[in-house]
């Protein structure tokens, strides 16, 4: 599955309107965030999800941290506050320039540029937590699952993913159904959000069904599940899942 289609939109977007591409706050286009503002939206959501990764009981060793999907780096930055190291990966070069340009914990937190559905650039079981929220909902399925068996490649034994990702009806390989899928999530929105002026994005998703058995085949546990935001919850879910150790 090409990526060419999503660097290239995120290229122009981190070049135009980068914090306004990571958190489109009404009124808040065309460069109007205040940097210090944004960053603090990052610093709250970290607190919120290492509090919640508390709550439901994991142990969390807090040496190194992956930010799937780091754009400007706003939740790689308040990673930094709470990891002794910190790697932030996105697609887009653009936007990793403007990461490194906010980065104010110097070597502890090191940024990459990864236009492949895979983190082959970052080493096996080298990680305690990963974590991406808004990102893989913006890439096709097959490489957003590509992506989240990576996740549990590169955790260490004992490590923690917390992703988000949207929920949708199963997509069979091959099927007409999954070819359809891609007609209209990727050509025809794309074409349509054109037409109107707006930034090229995909929005997509994983059968629920799918993420588990992912989870499960990448040597994982689920330990939780949750439904965000306030309308058909269970159509956009969280997933917290831990990387089980070999067994003897």
């Amino acid at each position: 599955m090409s990526l060419d289609p999503v660097k290239q939109t995120y290229e122009k977007l981190g070049r135009d309107d980068p914090l306004y591409a990571v958190l489109s706050r009404k009124g808040l286009e065309d460069n109007k965030w205040d940097p210090e503002e944004f960053f603090e939206t990052g610093r709250r959501e970290i607190e919120a999800v290492l509090g919640y990764v508390d709550q439901v009981g994991l142990p969390l060793h807090r040496g190194r941290a992956l930010d799937f999907g780091c754009a400007v780096g706003r939740l790689s930055q308040a990673l930094a506050e709470h990891f002794e190291r910190v790697a932030g990966v996105d697609i887009s070069a653009s936007m990793v320039e403007r990461a490194r340009d906010f980065n104010r914990h110097g070597s502890r937190v090191e940024y990459f540029v990864n236009t492949v559905p895979n983190l082959r650039i970052l080493d096996s079981e080298s990680f305690d937590f990963v974590y991406s929220n808004i990102t893989l909902q913006h890439i096709p399925p097959d490489a957003a699952a590509e992506y989240i068996r990576e996740f549990f490649r590169v955790l260490r034994p004992g490590g923690i993913a917390v992703f988000q990702v949207p929920n949708g009806p199963p997509l069979k390989p091959g099927s007409l159904r999954a070819r359809l899928y891609m007609l209209r999530r990727r050509h025809l929105r794309r074409l349509w959000k054109r037409v109107r002026g707006k930034p090229p994005v995909e929005i997509h998703y994983i059968a629920v069904e799918h993420v588990r058995a992912l989870i499960r085949e990448s040597g994982a546990r689920l330990v939780d599940e949750v439904g965000l935001g306030r309308r058909r919850r269970q159509s956009n879910l969280r997933y917290c899942a831990v990387k089980e150790a070999p067994s003897e």
